[in-house]
C-alpha cells in the first residue's frame, strides 16, 4: 500500500441503515468502500477483493464476527488484512476482550462518531503502510543475504578448485627443477645454479600460498560443530606443536587460566597457533615474550595475545587482516600473508571480532572475542 494508493474498506454490517451511514462517512473521506451483509459473504470478499481494512460487526445473521475474524487471521492469504470489530455500546466487556484476543486489530463501539471512525481508519492505514515498508525492507535484506551467501559459496568453490588443481602441476615443476639441480650439481656455473635456486624457492613459495589459500577457502565448509571447549587445553596442545620454534627463539610464553567456551576446538587451536607464531616471528633483538589471557566482558570473553615485538604502525591495524596483505618483504620475514585473514574468519564464524592495538617498536596486543 503506497502512501497515495486508494484505501479499500470492506464494511460488514447486516443492518442496512447502519451500513449505509458508515459507508457514506468513509466514501466522503475518500475511501473505496465495499459492503457485505453476512459473514460468509465477508469471507468470500476478503479473499477475492483483498481489502486493506475490514470493519466487522460482531452480530451477523449467519456467522458471528469473532469467527469471521478468526478465519480471516488464520488464512495465510488474508492474515495481513486489518480487522476492526464493531459492536453496540451495551456489548459486554469480555466480548471486546474476546474480539481482540481472537486476532482483531481494533475494536469500536457503536454508535461511533464520524471523526472517531475516520481517525481510527487513518491510524490503521499508517500502521499498514509501515508494516508493508518493513516487509519490503526485510524481503530485500533476505534477497541480499541470499545473494551474498551464493557469492561466498561460489568464491570458496572457485578458490578450492583453483588451489587444488594448481597443486599437481606445481609439484611437477618443483620436482623437475630439483632433479636438474641434483643431476648437474657441480657442472653448472654459479649463475645457472642461482637461477635454479630461485626457481625452486619460487615454486616452494607458490606451494605455500596455494596451501594457505586452500585452507582459507575451506575455513567455513570444513569447520566442526561447536562444543564446550576448554581453551587452556587447546592452548597447551598448540604450545606442544610450537615447542621447537619456542626453543629456537628462546621465547617465553605464559598464560593466565583460560575459560571454557562453545567453539570449534580445531579452529580455535589454529587461531592460537597463528597469533602465537606471529609473535614468535616478529620479534626484535630480544627473545620473544608472549602472554595469553582472557577476561569476561558482558556476554563475551575478551582474549588477549600480547607480545613485545617490533609492533605495527596504527594505520595498518585493519589492513593486516586482509588476504595477502604483508607489511614486510619475504627476505625480512617469511610467510604468505594469509594467517591473520584466517584468524579473522575463524573469529567471525564464532560470532566474535578481532582487532589489534600496537605501536612500532612497542609490541602488539591482538584481541578477539568469543561468546561466553
Amino acid at each position: 500500500m503506497a502512501d497515495n494508493t486508494p484505501i479499500t474498506i470492506l464494511n460488514v454490517e447486516d443492518n442496512e441503515a447502519t451500513r449505509y451511514a458508515k459507508s457514506r462517512i468513509l466514501q466522503r473521506a475518500g475511501y473505496i468502500v465495499k459492503e457485505a451483509e453476512t459473514g460468509e459473504a465477508a469471507l468470500q470478499m476478503v479473499e477475492e477483493e483483498q481489502p486493506d481494512i475490514v470493519l466487522l460487526d460482531v452480530k451477523l445473521p449467519d456467522i458471528d464476527g469473532f469467527e469471521v475474524c478468526r478465519r480471516i487471521k488464520t488464512n495465510p492469504t488474508t492474515a495481513s488484512t486489518i480487522v476492526v470489530q464493531m459492536s453496540a455500546a451495551f456489548v459486554e466487556k469480555h466480548d471486546r476482550v474476546r474480539g481482540l484476543e481472537g486476532g482483531a486489530d481494533g475494536y469500536l463501539t457503536e454508535p461511533v462518531q464520524p471523526e472517531e471512525l475516520i481517525a481510527t481508519i487513518k491510524a490503521f492505514t499508517r500502521l499498514r503502510q509501515v508494516e508493508e515498508k518493513l516487509q519490503k525492507a526485510n524481503a530485500e535484506l533476505e534477497r541480499q543475504a541470499a545473494e551474498l551467501r551464493r557469492s561466498n559459496e561460489e568464491l570458496q568453490q572457485f578458490a578450492y578448485i583453483a588451489s587444488h588443481d594448481l597443486q599437481e602441476p606445481l609439484r611437477m615443476v618443483t620436482s623437475y627443477v630439483q632433479l636438474l639441480a641434483k643431476r648437474y650439481r657441480g657442472g653448472l656455473d654459479a649463475e645457472t645454479q642461482e637461477f635454479i635456486g630461485y626457481a625452486v624457492e619460487g615454486a616452494a613459495r607458490m606451494q605455500d600460498l596455494i596451501t594457505d589459500l586452500l585452507n582459507y577457502a575451506r575455513m567455513q565448509t570444513t569447520g566442526q560443530p561447536f562444543a564446550m571447549t576448554n581453551c587452556q587445553d587447546v592452548l597447551e596442545r598448540v604450545l606442544l606443536v610450537l615447542r621447537m620454534k619456542i626453543e629456537e627463539t628462546q621465547a617465553i610464553v605464559t598464560h593466565d587460566v583460560l575459560p571454557t567456551v562453545l567453539a570449534d576446538a580445531m579452529q580455535l587451536g589454529q587461531l592460537f597457533q597463528n597469533l602465537i607464531s606471529n609473535a614468535l616471528k616478529f620479534h626484535g633483538e630480544q627473545p620473544p615474550r608472549v602472554h595469553i589471557s582472557a577476561n569476561p566482558q558482558g556476554k563475551h570473553w575478551v582474549f588477549k595475545v600480547q607480545d613485545h615485538g617490533i609492533g605495527i604502525a596504527p594505520q595498518f591495524a585493519e589492513r593486516i587482516f586482509a588476504v595477502f596483505q604483508r607489511l614486510h618483504t619475504r627476505k625480512e620475514f617469511p610467510g604468505t600473508g594469509i594467517g591473520l585473514a584466517i584468524c579473522k574468519k575463524i573469529v567471525e564464524r564464532h560470532g566474535g571480532r578481532i582487532w589489534v592495538e600496537s605501536e612500532l617498536g612497542k609490541g602488539s596486543t591482538f584481541y578477539f572475542t568469543l561468546p561466553a
